[in-house]
């Protein structure tokens, strides 16, 4: 099979979703790939060349809400498209949070239905550019809450059995909540609603 960047990138994809960028190295790609690492260098320069083009591949897939819908509709349909987006690449997105290039190059593919949708609503640009920061933040910490529960269950009752073995008197106030709380789920779509809500009544106070 030839040596194409489209070959290298799928393989590379494949270490960050198993192992995180502290995965990927050129010497590791070669031999997932079957080649001389020196080989992966005529495609891509380095390391960093490799995960800006993934970055780049996975954030082009974002789907954009249809901009007939109502801005709030738009940014519901954006932030659960970026949740799933997140959830399939969980290492990749949450591991180029502290590179400043990998992001950009992330939200120059990510954000301009979500920047429109709220220039759309009456935000100022730096509300716009605030609110973006907060939905997009909001959902990776949902994504990463996710991943590292990764399907061990609710930590509901592990904070239940340490109350339990507490003094009765302190924490009264998760005692009550965790012992009447009937909800179910992760709480996303609540999380959503009360960002919406709080936008909302921003753009009502201009």
């Amino acid at each position: 099979m030839p040596l194409t960047r489209e070959r290298i990138l799928a393989v590379a994809l494949r270490l960050v979703d198993e192992g995180g960028l502290a995965a990927l190295s050129m010497r590791r790609l070669g031999a997932e790939l079957g080649v001389d690492p020196m080989a992966v260098y005529r495609h891509l320069a380095n390391k960093r060349a490799i995960v800006l083009a993934l970055t780049e591949a996975v954030f082009a897939t974002l789907p954009a809400p249809d901009p007939r819908l109502r801005w709030e509709r738009r940014v519901r349909a954006w932030a659960d498209a970026y949740r799933q987006l997140a959830r399939r690449h969980p290492r990749l997105v949450l591991d180029i949070v502290g590179d400043p290039h990998a992001v950009a190059v992330a939200a120059v593919h990510a954000n301009e239905p979500l920047y429109s949708a709220f220039l759309d609503a009456g935000l100022t640009p730096d509300d716009t550019a605030r609110c973006t920061g907060i939905l997009v933040d909001f959902v990776n910490g949902f994504v990463l809450a996710e991943a590292a529960a990764d399907g061990r269950g609710s930590v509901a009752e592990p904070i239940r059995a340490e109350l339990a073995r507490r003094p009765a008197e302190q924490f009264p106030a998760q005692r009550r909540v965790l012992a009447e709380a009937t909800a179910d789920g992760s709480g996303f779509a609540l999380g959503l609603d009360v960002l919406i809500a709080g936008i909302a009544a921003r753009t009502r106070r201009r």
